[in-house]
C-alpha cells in the first residue's frame, strides 16, 4: 500500500503553460507560446547562488531553480514559473515522485532556468 505524504502547498507562486503553436521564426526555431499566468501554490522553492560550476561532473545540468508545485499541475518542460522576488523561469525538467509504488508525496521535483528579457 502507497504511503501518502502531507506535502501542503502553501508558498505562492505564478504559472504560465506552454501552449502549442505553429509560428516559426525566421530561423525556423518554433517561437513559444504561453498561456496567461495564473496564481498557484508550491510546497517549496530555492534558487542557486549566481555562480554554480558543473566542470567535473559527467551529466550534470545547471539550473537556477528547484521548486516542487503539487502533481496535479502537470507541470511539463517548456512551462514557465514565477518564483516570488526572483522572476520568471522556464522548465528544464521534471521529476515525478508520485511514479513510486509505495510513496505518493503529490509534488513533483521541477528544475528551472532563469528567462531573461
Amino acid at each position: 500500500m502507497a504511503e501518502v505524504a502531507a506535502f501542503i502547498c502553501t508558498q505562492p507562486a505564478q504559472f504560465r503553460r506552454k501552449l502549442p503553436s505553429t509560428e516559426t521564426s525566421p530561423r525556423g526555431n518554433e517561437i513559444e507560446v504561453h498561456d496567461d499566468a495564473e496564481p498557484i501554490l508550491v510546497w517549496a522553492f530555492y534558487v542557486n547562488d549566481d555562480f554554480v560550476t558543473v566542470e567535473g561532473h559527467a551529466g550534470r545540468a545547471k539550473v537556477d531553480a528547484t521548486c516542487y508545485p503539487p502533481t496535479t499541475l502537470g507541470t511539463k518542460v517548456g512551462d514557465r514559473i514565477e518564483l516570488p522576488g526572483k522572476g520568471w523561469f522556464k522548465v528544464e525538467g521534471v521529476s515525478d515522485y508520485d511514479a513510486h509504488p509505495n510513496f505518493t508525496p503529490g509534488i513533483v521535483d521541477v528544475k528551472l532556468r532563469r528567462v531573461k528579457g
